[in-house]
């Protein structure tokens, strides 16, 4: 039986507050050390100190590992889920639709260079939407799951999607 397993986690994404706190203390202390260039040591000093340590937390961002909240498992005939300790299971037959929205790649604020940024969402027959951000980590990977989904298009009746770049969906 061919089946697909990976990892459900949880990407942390700085909120807005803390972005724009970030930009301004980068852009401020760029003004101050690279424009205004005071004469006065302490201040410059101050502003080398911030410029370096929120240019080095805005670049980290992108290499904060996600959490590991849980795991799916999809085979032929159904969906196991492991979501913070708690399990579920869903029959293929009684899923209304399965879904991939791949995002693709790394990018910065958005997606971890731990791997790429997923989400496998399915409705069952009670109208309820699952959503799992996942991890896809590498292209053998991608292109398993992408070969998984057309053969279980194939062998269903269930309406399968795929989203995202358009290198998933050739």
């Amino acid at each position: 039986m061919k089946y697909f397993e990976t990892k459900i986690v949880r990407t942390w994404e700085p909120s807005n507050w803390l972005r724009i706190l970030g930009s301004i203390l980068l852009l401020a202390s760029a003004g101050i050390v690279f424009v205004w260039d005071p004469e006065i040591a302490w201040i410059k000093t101050l502003g080398y100190i911030v410029y370096i340590i929120t240019f080095i937390f805005s670049m980290s961002t992108s290499f904060i590992r996600p959490k590991d909240i849980g795991m799916v498992s999809i085979s032929e005939d159904k969906i196991k889920v492991e979501y913070k300790g708690n399990k579920a299971s869903f029959q293929i037959s009684e899923l209304k639709e399965l879904g991939l929205n791949d995002r693709g790649y790394a990018s910065y604020w958005k997606h971890s260079l731990q791997s790429n940024k997923n989400h496998l969402y399915f409705t069952d027959g009670l109208n309820d939407l699952y959503d799992f951000e996942i991890i896809i980590q590498n292209k053998e990977k991608k292109d398993d799951l992408k070969q998984f989904l057309k053969d279980l298009k194939s062998s269903s009746s269930l309406k399968v999607e795929r989203n995202g770049i358009s290198s998933f969906n050739s």
